[in-house]
């Protein structure tokens, strides 16, 4: 949910102030924000503006109350606009400090301590001290009650509602939200009415509402002018999309997307086009448009890398990684994930530093702080120093086991991840060896076993050319018997007999051996017709006969052929599958698979 809260660092500030006493202590700490702003200086025209503003002011012989806001107001509102908000907080306290000093304030001037108050809670709230920002929204909603301002109360109950938004606590951000709508609808203001039902609609997503939640975008968006709110304009017609892609109504999901995308590619609204390309990547995918959800995907992550925010970066390459793997492009998922990896362990480091770094300043202004209103309460000298050193030795010693603590954490938290990623590692690893060991195993067996079926059958096919030697054999005696043989009967009985044995001797034995080879070699038949169609029952054979490796002389024997008949057929066979003379014949057959 986007949090359009707008009480950054701009307030109402119409100041009748004090035209007396003070002017020294309004230029001390017109000082003390020079010193800040000096320190925290970036190179742009918004800071040297307000240190300008700071120098005339500091340097002029009087100044008015509403010249002094003035300027506080334009300074906390360039070190918001920077991230700076530790200076923020710094500013606002000491400001609220000097307001305090005073017994009784006029309407303005309490008008001025809510303002100071609001942005100060905001501080509190942006760095996730949410007790400490409830604690200033309830002074000013008490001081907004007191004096019925009413548009201040709906601001307060906004930024009230977001805390208990963040905290989980709906229900409660409901009812704040919906205060704050009752009156802002009352007094019209469009912009506070349009955070309202923004935040409002957050809620419903959280509940998985979307009629309701679809509801307040709409009437959010409403509040809009498109031209003097382009870009809030638009990007709210992406989030109506997303509503729309959550209730699957995917044609008003893409006209609002592709409204929202064009108008932001020609008004350079370049942050808000990432969210708008990720929605239509995630709306394509959803369809079925795989090449269309690839290309926005890829927009997407080329408008992060441009826009140089590590943040939206990071959410938007683990987006791609996730889209990716779902689309089996591992090749382009993991280099995605590694490198959002990456940027997140980058910005976590920055955030540490920065966390650090703002815990040191943050006790640097609750220093001052307590230092502040323990003058105004006029406590005395001795108590101030006794309560300062106390708390300042408690303050540093829990900053000091915290950091402690999260170090050590996120040490042990980093060595079980590596130790994690190592077994992880070793795990593929002997996984791979295995199955390598096991398919090398199948392999040997596979192996081993067509083998012995080759021996088996070769031994069949020897067995065979004996068998064939005893019939001609057989035959040979039966005829020399038949000469030998007077009686007529006798002769013909031989002559059946030698019949059949010829017939037994050419046939049978052929189609025994085509049954075993088939058996041993399922597949060399259907491969040798694939690759070479059209050979002769003979041919295909004599390639069997070649492909168990046997010898011209035993391929004659089988055959009942002279050995150079055998070498004749070789030779024709050899020019029907085209292999030259310089190859050998019987190892190009035993090759085809």
């Amino acid at each position: 949910m986007r949090l359009n809260k707008i009480v950054c660092v701009v307030f109402y500030l119409n100041f009748a102030l004090f035209c007396y006493a003070g002017i020294n202590k309004q230029r001390e700490i017109l000082e003390q924000f020079k010193q800040i702003a000096q320190k925290e200086y970036e190179s742009n025209r918004d800071m040297e503006a307000a240190i300008f503003l700071l120098d005339s002011l500091i340097s002029a012989t009087s100044f008015t109350e509403s010249e002094f806001i003035s300027v506080v107001n334009r300074t906390g509102e360039v070190f918001h606009q920077q991230g700076n908000l530790i200076p923020v907080i710094e500013l606002f306290s000491a400001t609220v400090n000097y307001y305090k000093q005073y017994n009784s304030l006029a309407n303005d001037q309490v008008k001025s301590l809510i303002s100071l108050l609001i942005p100060l809670g905001a501080a509190y709230e942006e760095l996730g001290m949410w007790n400490r920002a409830a604690d200033f929204y309830r002074e000013a909603i008490a001081l907004a009650e007191e004096r019925h301002l009413e548009n201040i109360k709906a601001l307060i109950y906004n930024n009230i509602g977001a805390i208990h938004y963040n905290h989980g606590e709906l229900d409660k951000a409901e009812e704040y939200f919906q205060k704050a709508i009752v009156i802002n609808e009352e007094s019209g203001n469009k912009i506070e009415l349009f955070n309202n039902y923004n935040n409002l609609g957050g809620v419903y997503v959280m509940r998985r509402i979307y009629d309701k939640a679809l509801d307040c975008a709409l009437l959010a968006i409403q509040q809009l002018n498109r031209e003097q709110n382009a870009n809030l304009y638009y990007f709210m017609q992406t989030n109506i999309a997303h509503l729309h892609l959550l209730k699957k109504d995917m044609n008003l999901a893409f006209s609002y997307l592709n409204n929202s995308r064009n108008n932001q590619e020609n008004l350079g609204f370049n942050n808000d086009l990432v969210q708008t390309y990720l929605m239509l990547s995630k709306a394509s995918e959803e369809i079925g448009q795989k090449d269309s959800a690839r290309l926005y995907m890829e927009k997407a992550v080329a408008q992060a890398r441009r826009i140089n925010n590590k943040y939206i970066e990071s959410h938007i390459l683990s987006e791609a990684a996730h889209f990716y793997k779902r689309n089996g492009q591992i090749e382009k998922a993991y280099p995605a994930l590694q490198k959002a990896t990456e940027i997140n362990d980058s910005i976590l480091l920055e955030d540490n530093r920065q966390k650090i770094s703002n815990m040191e300043r943050m006790y640097i202004a609750e220093k001052k702080n307590r230092e502040n209103e323990m003058e105004i309460k006029n406590i005395t000298l001795q108590k101030l120093a006794s309560d300062r050193q106390r708390i300042i030795f408690v303050t540093i010693a829990i900053f000091l086991i915290v950091a402690v603590l999260y170090l050590i954490n996120y040490s042990k938290t980093k060595e079980r991840e590596r130790k994690k990623e190592e077994l992880l590692l070793l795990q593929q690893k002997e996984l791979h060896r295995k199955e390598q060991e096991l398919q090398k195993q199948k392999e040997q067996e596979l192996s081993s076993t067509i083998e012995l079926k080759n021996r088996e059958l070769t031994s069949f096919t020897l067995s065979l050319t004996k068998n064939s030697e005893f019939i001609t054999d057989l035959i040979d005696n039966l005829k020399r018997l038949s000469l030998e043989v007077k009686e007529k009967q006798a002769k013909e009985s031989i002559r059946m007999i030698i019949n059949k044995l010829s017939i037994r001797n050419s046939t049978d034995n052929w189609e025994e051996f085509s049954y075993y080879f088939e058996k041993v070699h399922p597949s060399f038949y259907q491969n040798l017709e694939k690759q070479y169609s059209g050979l002769t029952v003979k041919e295909k054979r004599l390639c069997a006969l070649l492909h168990l490796g046997l010898s011209s002389k035993e391929i004659a024997a089988i055959t009942f052929k002279e050995v150079r008949s055998v070498e004749s057929a070789r030779n024709r066979l050899r020019k029907r599958l085209g292999v030259g003379q310089e190859q050998n014949l019987t190892e190009f057959i035993q090759n085809i698979r």
